[in-house]
């Protein structure tokens, strides 16, 4: 009998967190006009010169539509515990540029730091709560793991080439979104393809269980937002951000 009663009881609460499991979604806008994207000037290595004379900033990145590229959306909740990728995710440096521009991740997982260019680049993390590696990588094909443990927005810039500049965002849970990140086929949105889109902006969260949360929007060029309360119950909820939103620590 006690078997049977625990049994009704787990099954309970399994249809009770599928039934009350929800999607938060929006979009993050640029109010006003955006500024234009400096160009990028290599000044070193005739590889680095060639890929990037037509290059451009991705510091600030705003879309046709008024939606900003690489805004991180996560959510904060005690006891949200993170998912570790069976498969580490790959910061790459691709014709002198950190590829992916924004590379999100949860605490605990191990990123492979790797280069595809045919030049030497200096991997410099400026990170304060996780290890800060220096590391050189001579040239394409050497992969270097990097654990990363607390939660965190990691700069990284490259010592020999002085324009590089790439972020390690690591969130404590499951529950993020980064804003015109991925294309419908998972292949990474280029920041020109980006600049000329309608995009909006939009993100999307899905399968957040019943609780109550802190939403916050993280940029690296315009800042962070407050904390917006989230009450998470029976139904979709709808949060957006404007870069008015945001403020530089």
């Amino acid at each position: 009998m006690k078997t049977a009663i625990t049994l009704i009881v787990f099954s309970f609460m399994l249809i009770a967190s599928l039934t009350y499991a929800a999607t938060i979604s929006g979009t993050v806008m640029y109010d006003g006009d955006a500024p234009a994207r400096p160009a990028l000037q290599a000044t070193k290595d005739q590889h680095c010169v060639d890929s990037l004379k037509s290059g451009k900033s991705e510091a600030l990145v705003v879309s046709k539509g008024k939606g900003i590229k690489n805004v991180v959306v996560y959510l904060r909740a005690r006891g949200a515990k993170p998912t570790i990728p069976a498969k580490n995710p790959v910061m790459d440096q691709v014709d002198c540029m950190y590829y992916p521009h924004v590379l999100v991740v949860t605490a605990g997982t191990t990123v492979d730091v790797t280069s595809s260019d045919p030049v030497a680049h200096n991997v410099h993390s400026h990170a304060t709560k996780n290890e800060a590696p220096n590391w050189q990588i001579p040239g394409p094909g050497k992969m270097l793991p990097l654990k990363l443990e607390k939660r965190e927005a990691i700069k990284f810039t490259c010592d020999i080439h002085n324009w590089m500049t790439g972020y390690i965002f690591v969130t404590d849970n499951d529950y993020y979104a980064v804003t015109g990140y991925k294309d419908k086929d998972g292949k990474w949105i280029s920041s020109d393809a980006y600049e000329g889109s309608s995009d909006t902006g939009a993100y999307m969260i899905k399968d957040v269980p019943a609780g109550r949360y802190r939403a916050i929007a993280w940029h690296e060029e315009l800042g962070e937002t407050k904390a917006q309360v989230v009450e998470v119950a029976d139904g979709d909820v709808e949060i957006s951000f404007t870069s008015a939103d945001f403020k530089k620590k």
